[in-house]
């Protein structure tokens, strides 16, 4: 079903279920883009974890749709646990080398524009795709770049990468302020503002894929 407003769909394309963890922002009157986004509770098949943050279980191979009705949609989606730095003990997808999140907003107040990357600034511990419709109008960097998929790679391969900020970079091209994963390497950063995807129109659906083991 085609609308005049953005949706997001969740894909999980390994061979094993794996929970799924959102973080909504908060409202904000001050935020003109975004003050009343949605958040756990328009979403039934989310469980509440804390104010900001909703989970569901999603099988092999299954997709779960989020349809905001139109209303301004932002936060991320973190793969197999909560967003984090490193996790002491744990196995790769469950925080080693902290996390990789999605991160969103779609269908801000106009003349807002709507925009998604994948942050590895606190680690990498999933390889996610996020997808667009063709001819949607997307694009990235100073030169507005045409895009339809971005993907991360690992902890310290993602410099050129667009749509992706690598790790511990949390101003894209530079760390600004202290590490927010003090135990990660830095970097290598993003030479240009390539980090964000960008557009003005609406429309479609932004999808969020969680591939295999291995960099799509």
């Amino acid at each position: 079903m085609s609308t005049n407003y953005t949706t997001l769909s969740v894909t999980n394309q390994t061979k094993k279920s794996v929970e799924v963890y959102v973080t909504f922002a908060a409202s904000n009157s001050a935020n003109k883009c975004c003050p009343s986004p949605v958040g756990v509770s328009d979403f039934g098949f989310l469980t509440k974890v804390n104010k900001l943050m909703g989970k569901f279980e999603l099988g092999a191979g299954k997709t779960q749709e989020f349809d905001s009705k139109g209303a301004c949609f932002s936060g991320n989606i973190c793969f197999y646990i909560e967003p984090q730095c490193p996790v002491p003990g744990a196995d790769f997808n469950h925080g080693k080398e902290g996390t990789s999140i999605a991160e969103f907003t779609l269908n801000p107040n106009t003349p807002c524009a709507e925009a998604f990357d994948i942050s590895c600034v606190n680690g990498v511990n999933s390889f996610i795709a996020m997808e667009v419709d063709k001819g949607g109008g997307w694009n990235y960097g100073p030169n507005k770049t045409p895009i339809t998929k971005i993907y991360n790679k690992g902890l310290q391969e993602n410099s050129g990468n667009p749509g992706v900020f690598p790790v511990n970079c949390t101003d894209c091209i530079q760390l600004v302020g202290d590490k927010p994963c003090p135990i990660l390497p830095l970097g290598p950063a993003q030479t240009e503002r390539i980090c964000n995807i960008q557009r003005s129109g609406r429309g479609g659906t932004l999808k969020v894929i969680l591939i295999a083991s291995v960099p799509c």
